[in-house]
């Protein structure tokens, strides 16, 4: 069989699969479509060839996490399912009927991404990879979601082909083995390979239980041993080549914002960070930017010294001295305090790959919210490469704060929060290392202000961001210490709120 009959056949039975679960494939196909956008850090006008896209079925969903922002195009392969996607006129997507060999039907080097489910996995994958990479641009990349060989159910419908024909799987069909996945990726010139485990929720599981299981599946899907009987594998590499940084795209779009936001970056021997991200942050939100107050926590490396050089550059690039002791919590207080925007962006310097997500922050508080806070655990947040003991200690936390504390949190203790300045200026903060994160999240909830968690994703540092300091078992009891004050102290903060709201309505 050829290429392409074999991708007509690996969608037609796919497509069946997702229609034989109504309850969970809307919910599954939206989790893909999400770790797109996350994976990715999806910028508006990027071009996505989606493989395989059928009726439509996560076309659809891709198109509304985009918010319609990306063109489309959508290669299908059997005629029926085509005329099916036209009908549903989504914005912003084209859809492309391939009858000859991939290669044939798009012009080289044409896409930003190229991305698929349950599309790949067949038995011409080597050379579906080889031509995926002609078609994409030079630092190009995609992303496909696999049925994974390992999990109990399909390693018996590839073990027994009589019973995984039963089960709907086509002729071609073949199991997706990590290792031999990622040596064909690097054959075919791909790198930056990762093939994750990658959703572990039943497709039979009844639709009320959906999002307790997923909450579940944050846990299980990071757990060594367990994570590889995940249903699936999410494969993600690169082409080489492309330019070192994405050109900049203004993403600043609310003009109530304009001039409005201080931005509060914690710094501790961070001088290889801090110029990309000052630049991301002036190029994609520059109009936003009231000042960027760099905190130099104590550094022993250039971080000081180069802060000032970009504020030669950028005026609104400033720079606050800490000596001796460090602390995160410390550094927060003092950048809080140096700030003069009406709105306080607190974040890391290494968020430099998720500055695209800011988006969503702003949006909140575009809408009125007093704040939002970034969520790497809500139901469209994306986690890769995060540290399994780091996944324990966090929903350990916050299981606890949910049962002692009249709040329902999912993540309240990133240090990615876009507040209303008044909150953070008027807020005690008691802890002077990473738990600090904890009170300026907990804090202000508690004491009724109207914040939103907003979906992100976390991405592991990479080797030219250098490394953490935080470590888990040296900032736990801190987390602790900091949940007992607000447990004693929360009510007075909420009555100090409530108060001054009080006389606010009365000048009114």
């Amino acid at each position: 069989m050829s290429l392409v009959s074999n991708l007509r056949e690996m969608e037609s039975h796919r497509e069946a699969y997702w229609l034989r679960y109504p309850a969970t494939s809307p919910s599954k196909l939206r989790w893909r479509a999400v770790a797109v956008r996350h994976c990715f850090h999806v910028l508006p006008g990027e071009t996505v060839l989606e493989l395989g896209a059928g009726s439509g079925l996560w076309t659809e969903q891709l198109s509304l996490v985009l918010k319609g922002g990306n063109p489309i195009t959508a290669a299908v392969f059997n005629d029926d399912l085509a005329a099916s996607l036209e009908q549903r006129q989504l914005p912003n997507v084209r859809v492309v009927r391939v009858v000859e060999e991939l290669t044939a039907s798009f012009e080289p080097e044409s896409f930003d991404y190229i991305i698929g489910t349950a599309i790949l996995c067949h038995d011409q994958y080597a050379q579906n990879l080889q031509a995926l990479r002609r078609l994409l641009k030079p630092g190009g990349q995609i992303l496909f979601f696999e049925a994974n060989h390992w999990n109990p159910q399909v390693f018996i419908k590839n073990a027994v082909p009589a019973i995984g024909r039963w089960a709907g799987h086509a002729r071609c069909q073949a199991p997706m083995r990590k290792y031999k996945l990622m040596k064909a990726a690097s054959h075919q010139g791909f790198t930056n390979i990762e093939v994750i485990p990658f959703d572990i929720v039943h497709p039979r599981i009844p639709r009320r239980l959906i999002q307790a299981l997923q909450s579940f599946s944050y846990i299980a899907e990071h757990a060594p041993l367990v994570k590889e009987l995940c249903g699936t594998l999410y494969i993600w590499a690169k082409k080489p080549g492309g330019p070192d940084a994405r050109p900049p795209i203004d993403l600043a779009e609310h003009a109530s914002l304009f001039n409005s936001t201080s931005v509060v970056v914690p710094c501790h021997n961070e001088e290889m960070n801090i110029p990309r991200l000052v630049n991301a942050l002036i190029g994609m939100y520059g109009a936003y930017l009231h000042e960027i107050i760099i905190v130099n926590d104590n550094s022993r490396d250039r971080t000081a010294e180069v802060a000032l050089e970009m504020a030669r550059v950028d005026p609104r690039v400033k720079l606050v001295n800490r000596e001796m002791p460090n602390g995160v919590g410390l550094a927060l207080r003092d950048g809080y305090a140096a700030a003069t925007g009406r709105y306080i962006l607190s974040m890391d310097c290494d968020f430099l790959h998720i500055l695209p997500e800011f988006r969503d922050l702003f949006d909140a508080v575009a809408r009125g919210r007093e704040g939002a806070i970034g969520s790497r655990f809500s139901y469209d947040s994306m986690l890769i490469n995060y540290p399994f003991p780091k996944i324990l200690a966090n929903r350990a936390f916050h299981a606890l704060a949910n049962l002692v504390l009249p709040i329902r949190a999912r993540d309240l203790s990133n240090n990615l929060k876009l507040f209303r300045a008044d909150i953070l200026k008027q807020l005690v903060i008691e802890q002077p290392h990473f738990a600090a994160n904890a009170e300026t999240g907990l804090k202000p909830v508690l004491a009724g202000y109207d914040i939103e968690e907003v979906p992100i994703s976390w991405i592991n540092r990479s080797v030219d961001m250098g490394s953490s300091t935080f470590k888990v078992a040296k900032v736990a009891p801190g987390y602790f210490a900091a949940l007992v004050s607000i447990l004693l102290h929360g009510r007075r903060a909420k009555k100090r709120v409530d108060a001054l709201r009080h006389d606010e309505a009365k000048l009114r």
